[in-house]
């Protein structure tokens, strides 16, 4: 059996570095991949997994790999997570297959939990 992993789909890292003590704790592996057919080879030896997309200045790629990942595993949930309060976008992620939409005014501190609640982590794990 795999490892679970959680896959992040960023250009600068940050969500990644968000996200580590969190995959540490748990013994989750975590990897960064800036290409979406990076991330969807990642995904694709199956096991638990969690995929982070960071919605940026590549929103039609952005979503597409939503789409995309959505569709080919659908027991992976997908995380959209954007910068901007965003109704229009939350409600397209929403419809592409989106588990979890995290978009101001939530506060992107949430992610750890939200991706440790998708993995079916008890709290304890979130908080250390």
């Amino acid at each position: 059996m795999r490892l679970p992993q959680i896959v992040v789909h960023e250009k600068d890292g940050r969500l990644k570095s968000q996200l580590e003590a969190l995959a540490e704790r748990c013994r989750w592996v975590l990897r960064g991949a800036s290409q979406a057919e990076t991330c969807l080879r990642l995904l694709k030896p199956g096991g638990p997994a969690v995929l982070i997309v960071k919605a940026g200045r590549d929103l039609e790629g952005e979503l597409a790999l939503l789409e995309r990942a959505t569709w080919l595993y659908p027991d992976v949930p997908a995380v959209l997570v954007g910068d901007g309060n965003q109704p229009e976008l939350a409600g397209l992620a929403w419809d592409l297959g989106a588990a979890c939409v995290l978009l101001p005014p939530q506060p992107r501190e949430r992610l750890a939990e939200i991706v440790a609640g998708l993995m079916g982590e008890k709290e304890e794990s979130v908080k250390g």
